[in-house]
């Protein structure tokens, strides 16, 4: 069966239109789109290719739960956040239009971006230009690659050179409200993933991330509990390879979130990614 999200964002006169893009999928499970041809998207998709393996999204299942962001209060907040949960209805066009391929590489090509390994520590660094990771480290991942092998752009930013992107994105008020009264002050983490990229278990504080272009799988598991995994294997293998038995493990969650959402995680929960297609996001730790 064919799946549509509505995840195309659309900047015109400063607003941003949601509507379901036209996939087909073809005998191999290759999702492709009229709106890229010959590794050109327009700018219906940032710029970005939403093309991505149907293997991505087998057995898809969102099992998490989803409240609007309208009239959601700190309060709320505090009575919500022992569990994940999925924030629906956002509004971040002005990040998103900063956040196109073409004005990120126009604005921030020839600057500096760390990778860090997708291994489940991330300890190793790489240093390129963003031009060079966008033109030789977006294509899709290797399936038995390495994960100290595999590198990916997230977590280290300059947030004050990127001012257009940082400064441009609205923490939700309820989350500000949150702060003020928790008197912990976030961190926000910008990053961009190749399609199939994304990051094996491993677990920290609490957060948000929201997406902003592209779309984001997500697996989770509560506190006290460890999935089977091994730190050294991307997400991409261990979705082939361990995701058949967490699936089965009472107590797991997933679900897959596009623009206009974001899930909280909590503190100590273990949790992985898969990037759907090239994604672009924003992750709010505190």
């Amino acid at each position: 069966m064919v799946k549509f999200r509505l995840f195309t964002c659309v900047a015109i006169l400063a607003t941003i239109q949601y509507a379901a893009p036209d996939f087909t999928r073809d005998a191999k499970g290759l999702n492709s789109s009229a709106a890229c041809s010959k590794g050109v998207c327009t700018s219906e998709y940032g710029g970005w290719d939403p093309t991505y393996d149907g293997f991505l999204i087998e057995n898809e299942r969102c099992n998490i739960r989803k409240i609007s962001s309208r009239g959601l209060t700190a309060e709320d907040f505090r009575k919500l956040s022992d569990d994940p949960f999925i924030v629906e209805g956002l509004s971040n066009w002005k990040c998103q239009l900063a956040c196109t391929r073409h004005n990120l590489e126009k604005l921030y090509g020839e600057d500096n971006i760390t990778m860090s390994s997708a291994n489940t520590y991330s300890h190793q660094t790489r240093i390129i230009k963003l031009k060079t990771y966008l033109r030789d480290f977006m294509n899709s991942q290797k399936l038995d690659a390495p994960a100290n092998e595999t590198w990916y752009f997230f977590g280290d930013n300059n947030r004050s050179g990127w001012t257009a992107v940082f400064d441009s994105y609205r923490q939700p008020a309820y989350f500000t409200q949150h702060e003020l009264l928790s008197g912990k002050e976030a961190t926000l983490s910008f990053g961009i993933g190749a399609s199939g990229s994304g990051v094996p278990f491993h677990l920290h504080g609490g957060g948000f991330s929201e997406v902003l272009w592209g779309m984001k799988r997500w697996f989770l598991m509560p506190a006290g509990r460890t999935p089977g995994f091994h730190p050294n294997q991307t997400a991409l293998t261990w979705f082939r390879d361990g995701y058949p038995a967490f699936s089965r493990l009472s107590g797991a969650q997933e679900c897959v979130i596009a623009p206009g959402e974001a899930l909280f995680f909590p503190a100590n929960w273990y949790h992985a990614t898969l990037n759907i297609g090239e994604t672009v996001f924003m992750s709010t730790f505190v």
